[in-house]
Order: C-alpha cells, then structure tokens, then sequence
C-alpha cells in the first residue's frame, strides 16, 4: 500500500489531519467526507466547528508523538457527542496532528437521560418533603417551584388553580429565573376558553410538552395566543385533578431541552402531590370560612369580629373610624306570635338591609339579634351620612331597631369603640322597651 494512511478511509470513525502551525486541513477520511463535505483548503476550526478563529480550548501544545491524548467534546456544529484522541505524527515528510473522532451521542444521551431520571426522581421525594415541611399551600410553595425550576434550568415555575364555580383560572404562585419577567399579576380570572384544546388532555391526567411553541399556532391558536406575548418557546402543563375536577395545573417555562423528553412521569407524580395538597388546603379554608360566616344570615360572625378587631388593634390607637352596633327589638314577642321561622326571615331581611346600605364594609352577626359593623377611614359627615342611610334601609324591612353609634375623632382602640357603642346601643333599647313595657324585659 503506496500510503499506509489509506486504511482511514475503511474506518466507521472520523479521521482527519490537519497543520499544527497554520490548522489547514491536510486529509480527511471517507468518514468524516461524508459529514463535513468541502474541506480542502480550509482549517480544522472551520471545518470541524464552524468557527473563524482558532478554539480557545486548542491542545495542540500538549500533543506529542508518543501517546494520544483523549478527550470529550459536544460538536455544535453537528450536534454529537464526541470522544477524541489526538497525537502528532509523521505526514508525508512533516509533522501534523491527527484526530481520531468516535461518535459517543447515542451512549451521552443514554448517561443524560439516567441522570435526568434519576435526579428527578431525588427532586420528586424532595419536593414531597418540603411540601409536608411547609404545610402544602398553607406555606412557601415558591420553595417548591424554586427547587424545580432551577432543576430543569427553567426561567418560570407556576401554579394555576381553577375557581369556584370552574369558569376561570388565576395563577396563585410563580417562581422566576434571575431577569425574567413575573406574569403573575397578567395571569388573573382566565376564562377557561384559553385552555379548550388542553382540556380533554388535562382530564385524561396527562402532561402537556410543548417543545416549540410555534407548533401550536395553527393547532391550539388558543394557548398560542396567551403564551405567545410571555416569552415562552418551550413548556411543561400538568393538571391537578381531584375526582376528575380539574382544579388547577402546574406550568414550566422554558425548561432545559435534555429534560423535556424524560419529564413527563415526574410531574405525573408531582400532580398528585399537588392535588392532594391543594384539596386538603382548600377543605381546610373552606371550614375555616364556614367558622367565620353565620349560617344564618350568612354575615360574617363573632369569631371573625374578634380575629378582625384584633388585627386592627395590633396597629394600636386610631382615629376617623365609626361603630354602628344595632339591636332588633322585640324579637321574642315576634318569635312567640309569628313563629321562629318569621323571626329568622326578619333576622336574614335585617342582616341584607345592613350589607346593602354599609356595601363594602363587613357586616357581623354578634348573636341572637345583634348586629355590627365598623366603618373604617370616615369622615364624621361621612359616618353620619351612611347611619342614615342604615336607619333608612333597616325601617324598610319594618323591623324595630336599637341603634348604638360610636365615631372614634380623637385616637382609641377599636374594642373600646365598639364598647361604647354597646352602651349606646343598651340605652337606646332600654328607651324602646320603657315606651312599650308589654315587650319582653330588656337588660338592665
């Protein structure tokens, strides 16, 4: 054989030879041919990696005659994984580097996609751990989206839930990447007609991948159109299902391209974590609410007065506040001649009048036939205006009423206001029963 470097061109790997001094390309096997095409008169840089400069990481200084040097490399260019051994040799009467170039890709994708399954299997039991340390979505479900987002070296991790009456959903937590844009407060009461190609797909249980995101405009304009203005190329949606309600989801933004092909059972997992927690949390605000709402009237009731009254007080003494404490009187006689059932109608029309003539200030049930409610940053012109709106509106329910006022000008707790205004409200019905002493006692 004229050259003993013909026997290249019988190799499956890539071969190549280039000068050390200027990088031309000196020969190229009929491997690496068939993959770089055109490369005479052209340097290794070039050819190899596209480049129009020499690579940073050159080792031509660490090359001998004696042994290879082996070495990994990711090729850009051609998107493989390469193992590489390179030494100098004899080229026709001077010395060049040889490259010898095995394609490790199918064996690399193998390694990364054990260790992705393999670390998100350590993130799942991780994030079970943190949402019991955290006490689900009673606590910092950002920690939990932090730790998954920066796993999957994506730039935003969320939470959707679905109203009450599952007509629309709010983003209810989010997690950014450093320089990404928060969405959060874009993302509110979403009509559920965003998501309707997802929807069959979400009540299957399955997880959503969307690789490129352009692949949805002409599929699911829909979700396009909502994702499209966030920056989003690439995205994760998991549903959160609780006896085949959708109640809420969970997204990733722009996650790594290695993990999307493995992620899919992990947030299978994941949304069964989630949808436990986000049911046991909501159960547990929903008998929360229940404790602080009437059944009656369905005002809000003592218990919330006092959790209220302390939180305002927590701030100490203040002032441009008023207190209406009203009584119905004769509610006994009322109850003894028309019957219970007309004495709690009377209540629920009391409790109505109160709530449309005070409309956005809380309105409590104290008890029996008391009622409250605590007229936050009034003027006393103001405060006096809306009693008369209150007295007007109670006479249209035909309803007798005691009426206790307080109106805080000079600085005071909101528990010593509302006392005053029980003494108020206490006199003012031992007015009504002195001028009518066939009613039932009133309370000395």
């Amino acid at each position: 054989m004229s050259d003993p470097y013909e026997i290249f061109d019988e190799l499956a790997e890539i071969i190549y030879v280039s000068d050390p001094d200027t990088h031309e390309m000196l020969y190229v096997n009929e491997s690496a041919r068939r993959i770089v095409g055109d490369w005479q008169g052209r340097t290794c840089y070039d050819v190899v990696l596209g480049r129009d400069a020499p690579c940073d990481f050159c080792n031509i200084d660490r090359l001998s005659t004696d042994s290879f040097l082996s070495w990994t490399h990711y090729n850009e260019k051609y998107g493989r994984h390469y193992l590489l051994k390179d030494k100098l040799i004899e080229w026709h009467g001077r010395s060049a580097r040889l490259e010898m170039a095995f394609d490790m890709t199918a064996e690399e994708e193998r390694r990364q996609a054990l260790e992705t399954r393999l670390g998100l299997e350590t993130l799942l039991v991780r994030c079970a751990m943190k949402l019991q340390n955290i006490d689900g979505f009673a606590g910092d479900m950002t920690s939990v989206l932090k730790m998954i987002g920066e796993f999957l070296e994506a730039d935003r991790v969320y939470l959707f839930q679905v109203s009450s009456d599952g007509t629309s959903f709010s983003n209810s937590h989010e997690w950014c990447a450093e320089g990404v844009t928060p969405q959060i407060d874009e993302l509110q009461d979403m009509d559920m007609s965003w998501v309707t190609e997802w929807m069959p797909l979400f009540l299957k249980r399955e997880t959503v991948i969307v690789k490129h995101l352009e692949d949805l405009r002409e599929t699911s304009p829909s979700e396009y159109e909502m994702l499209a203005p966030q920056g989003i190329t690439s995205l994760v949606d998991a549903p959160l299902l609780v006896e085949g309600e959708l109640i809420g989801s969970i997204g990733v933004d722009n996650p790594a391209a290695v993990h999307l092909d493995h992620c899919a059972e992990f947030f299978t997992s994941l949304s069964y974590f989630l949808s436990m927690e986000l049911e046991r949390h909501r159960a547990k605000e929903r008998f929360r609410e229940l404790s602080y709402t009437d059944a009656l009237t369905g005002l809000a009731n003592r218990n919330r007065f006092i959790e209220d009254v302390e939180r305002l007080d927590a701030d100490g003494p203040r002032r441009g506040f008023g207190v209406i404490y009203v009584d119905m009187n004769g509610l006994k006689d009322f109850n003894d001649l028309e019957g219970h059932a007309k004495g709690d109608q009377a209540l629920v029309a009391a409790g109505r009048a109160l709530e449309e003539a005070l409309e956005g200030t809380r309105v409590y049930r104290m008890g029996g036939d008391e009622f409250l409610a605590v007229v936050l940053d009034a003027s006393a012109e103001g405060f006096g205006a809306l009693v008369d709106t209150v007295r007007e509106r109670l006479a249209q329910t035909g309803c007798s009423m005691a009426m206790g006022l307080h109106y805080a000008a000079e600085p005071c707790l909101v528990d010593e206001a509302v006392r005053r205004a029980d003494g108020a409200m206490y006199e003012d019905k031992r007015t009504y029963y002195r001028s009518h002493p066939a009613s039932a006692r009133y309370r000395e």
